[in-house]
């Protein structure tokens, strides 16, 4: 028999011996024993989060982020979380690989930035899909003394040869940090964008990629809030 049609019923398996065990650690509270579970969680992959959406995988892809600003010309914030975004998910996606963003850079600039149509991008640069990362309000401030940043981002994801959306997903609102902020006397609006724009990035690049339990738990405890 193909081992293979055991690995489904070998990973109920661990589970339920894993459910076993924390349970018995939570009744000894031992930490060692803690670390066996966590150990055997991710000796099945039970601790790796799926990711949401595939359509990524094995495919050509551009990534286009539109933001208030860049409907009308350049923007900082488009390209800086354009670029980190292209970096996971180049390492993170089997089989995918990225059109060159100097591409949609050079359409853009030849067809105009007052109106951007997705497929027409897709189209125009021969990618198999488009993500578009719409960020609407940022804001990088809370006061006059305090950076906090906070976004809006909507996610979509073309398939151009079917010339339809296989994907959406809404973060109605992304926050960094979450429950403080960081002094303007402490740094700089540059370096505080572009901490912002990271975190972002990763969690945008999670809708596309499995991840690790325990990096959910840092991300979205400490760091961001949808």
């Amino acid at each position: 028999m193909d081992s293979r049609s055991d690995r489904p019923r070998s990973r109920r398996w661990f589970g339920i011996v894993g459910l076993g065990l924390v349970v018995a650690c939570g009744m000894v509270t031992q930490t060692g024993c803690l670390g066996v579970v966590s150990n055997l969680m991710h000796a099945v992959g039970a601790d790796q989060i799926p990711a949401e959406c595939d359509a990524l995988k094995n495919a050509k892809v551009a990534v286009v982020t539109m933001t208030d600003q860049s409907q009308y010309t350049d923007d900082i914030a488009a390209r800086l979380l354009t670029r980190r975004v292209r970096d996971i998910l180049s390492m993170e996606v089997k089989g995918m690989t990225l059109v060159h963003e100097d591409a949609v850079q050079q359409w853009r600039d030849t067809h105009g930035w007052d109106s951007v149509d997705y497929l027409d991008i897709g189209k125009g640069i021969k990618a198999d899909r488009v993500l578009a990362i719409e960020l609407t309000d940022m804001r990088l401030r809370d006061g006059a003394t305090l950076y906090r940043g906070r976004a809006g981002v909507q996610l979509i994801v073309y398939d151009i040869e079917e010339e339809k959306v296989v994907f959406r997903k809404e973060i109605d609102e992304f926050m960094y940090p979450v429950n403080a902020g960081q002094y303007t006397s402490e740094t700089t609006e540059p370096k505080f964008r572009k901490l912002f724009l990271g975190m972002l990035a990763q969690r945008i690049s999670r809708v596309f990629h499995s991840y690790d339990f325990a990096d959910t738990i840092a991300l979205d405890g400490a760091l961001a809030s949808e």
